[in-house]
């Protein structure tokens, strides 16, 4: 037994280029859109924190903000 038809995983594929419809759809903008938003707000409260003469610990907040937007 595979690990393949073990787990059922199937490798990915790249989508072919003469496929029909191939634009993105509207859940696929709007999913971007919330991470463009997302990480708009972390770099302003770092913006804020630098500012304020907090680094070290707006760097911090940041980069664990940014790590759990990235990592979804």
């Amino acid at each position: 037994m595979t690990i393949e038809s073990r787990f059922r995983l199937v490798p990915m594929r790249p989508r072919d280029p003469a496929e029909e419809g191939r634009t993105a759809s509207t859940l696929e903008l709007f999913f971007d859109l919330v991470f463009v938003v997302a990480v708009s707000i972390a770099a302003v409260s770092l913006h804020h924190a630098l500012t304020d003469g907090h680094v070290l610990e707006g760097l911090l907040n940041y980069g664990i903000v940014f790590f759990g937007i990235w990592w979804a």
